[in-house]
């Protein structure tokens, strides 16, 4: 049977005609400028046709495109603002403006994203008038990234669907892993060698001699250490035997090793325990006890090999108040503390973490804060990071919350959200959660987490008014009916 055409897709494409003539014309001015209108033009052209489609095209988007950017600049030269590092940021604000003519939020819900969106915005006048580069793609990071909140929403709702991330990354997590490991232990290619080479990256090098702190396709190790642990702990609740998940987990864990980002690892540590905790689960103890025992395994005969060796010494070297990246943590932290709180509208958005590498103003920004909570402190000021704060809270609270009503069946799952993000709550304190795509993770799952506590509400007073006899009550989380 031949498909209908809708009437929105028939209107959309005068507009991707449009939007291939200006990547056509693009080309000639950037290659990097090209490749992403190309690939955004063709994200909005399979959301067109698919929304799970689409969405798993996006989490791919995250985990390659950084990769695509080294590839490129091998043979196009990157310009100073390249086109495709915001790509992912627009992407999923483009994702996010499309789910909201679909879903309908509730108070809770737009309340959130309303004090988180103001508090990251309340920087933006003091980092404007500071540097308008530097300013503008924190702008863009980190409210793109809050966008994913609605992603998350739109996922929960639909019963039809789970989670887009977790089924990319039981596909590509592997693979990844596997790239990973050979940037350890065979020579970099070209593109990831002058990568290194040409990047500011501080701490790219392993403990061992010759060697590189991995990242496979994304831009740094602490970035794929996340995704890993993340990845670790949605195999953890899969409904799968336990020789399944270790033959999963082995090689995602040793790339994560090979990372040697200690606050991932501690972070995952914590997000398996709460996993545990809340599973109340003898297989879910099982499949961790294994792992930690690994680990065990690995720190005991670490001596034998220098790659081991150097893993042990970094485990080994956590709460040492002799280690040199501790104190330098701490020294930044309490400088900037002071400086945080005697400025109510922040020094800028743009001024700290990563966003202040683009600075071209004289006053320069602080690169280096291992403190996510920290660095937006100091960008936003003390009301806007409360609101901020106050946004995270509910949502962990809203994980909590839909835990406990979760049946049994879906329980291991709820359980590996809130461990994931009680996880990156944690890891905020050592390094900028909610920039990247650690941000779009976090807020992705806390958009999911509240529209389940909503939906599961909505479930019991449906329930209560059949039972009393009255007309059911209209689900008003469902997405509506032109929804593809």
């Amino acid at each position: 049977m031949a498909r209908t055409i809708s009437r929105s897709n028939l209107a959309s494409f005068p507009l991707i005609a449009f939007a291939a003539l200006i990547a056509g014309a693009m080309a000639a001015r950037s290659t990097q400028l090209a490749v992403a209108a190309t690939l955004l033009l063709l994200l909005f052209a399979i959301r067109q046709e698919s929304r799970s489609a689409g969405l798993a095209t996006l989490w791919v988007y995250w985990l390659l495109i950084p990769m695509v950017r080294r590839v490129i600049d091998l043979v196009s030269a990157a310009p100073s603002a390249d086109p495709l590092s915001l790509l992912p940021f627009v992407a999923t604000a483009l994702l996010a403006l499309m789910e909201l003519r679909e879903n309908r939020l509730s108070r809770r819900a737009r309340t959130i994203l309303a004090l988180a969106a103001i508090g990251f915005l309340i920087g933006v006048p003091v980092g404007l008038s500071i540097d308008p580069v530097a300013m503008s793609f924190a702008a863009v990071a980190y409210v793109a990234g809050l966008s994913a909140f609605v992603l998350g929403w739109g996922d929960e709702v639909r019963p039809a669907f789970s989670s887009t991330l977790e089924q990319v990354l039981k596909v590509v997590l592997v693979p990844l892993a596997l790239y990973g490991i050979a940037q350890y232990f065979f020579p970099l290619t070209s593109w990831d060698d002058n990568w290194v080479t040409s990047t500011d990256l501080g701490s790219i090098m392993a403990p061992q001699k010759g060697h590189i702190r991995v990242f496979s396709t994304l831009n740094s190790p602490f970035t794929f250490a996340i995704v890993l642990a993340v990845g670790i702990l949605f195999v953890v609740a899969m409904r799968r035997r336990l020789n399944y998940k270790l033959l999963y987990l082995l090689p995602v864990s040793v790339a994560l090793a090979l990372t040697f980002v200690r606050s991932a690892w501690l972070s995952l540590v914590l997000g398996l325990i709460v996993y545990v905790a809340a599973t109340k689960g003898r297989a879910a103890g099982k499949t961790v006890a294994v792992v930690l025992v690994c680990v065990a395994g690995l720190v005991v005969v670490g001596g034998s090999n220098p790659t081991t060796k150097a893993f042990t010494d970094r485990i080994t070297s956590v709460g040492d108040p002799n280690d040199i990246s501790s104190k330098e943590r701490l020294e930044t932290t309490s400088r900037l503390l002071p400086q945080s709180i005697g400025q109510p509208l922040g020094a800028g958005l743009g001024q700290a973490g990563l966003a202040a590498n683009l600075n071209e103003s004289s006053e320069a920004g602080v690169v280096d804060v291992d403190n996510g909570y920290v660095a937006l402190l100091y960008q936003c000021g003390l009301l806007a990071f409360l609101m901020v704060i106050w946004a995270i809270v509910v949502s962990v609270g809203a994980a909590v919350r839909s835990l406990g009503r979760a049946p049994p069946e879906a329980r291991p799952y709820r359980a590996a959200i809130l461990g994931i993000l009680v996880m990156l709550v944690v890891a905020e304190a050592s390094a900028d959660v909610l920039f990247g795509i650690p941000g779009v993770i976090f807020w992705y799952l806390a958009g999911l987490s509240v529209a389940s506590v909503a939906g599961d509400r909505l479930r019991e007073e449906k329930r209560g008014e059949e039972e009393d006899g009255g007309e059911p009550a209209i689900n008003q989380l469902q997405p509506s009916a032109a929804t593809p």
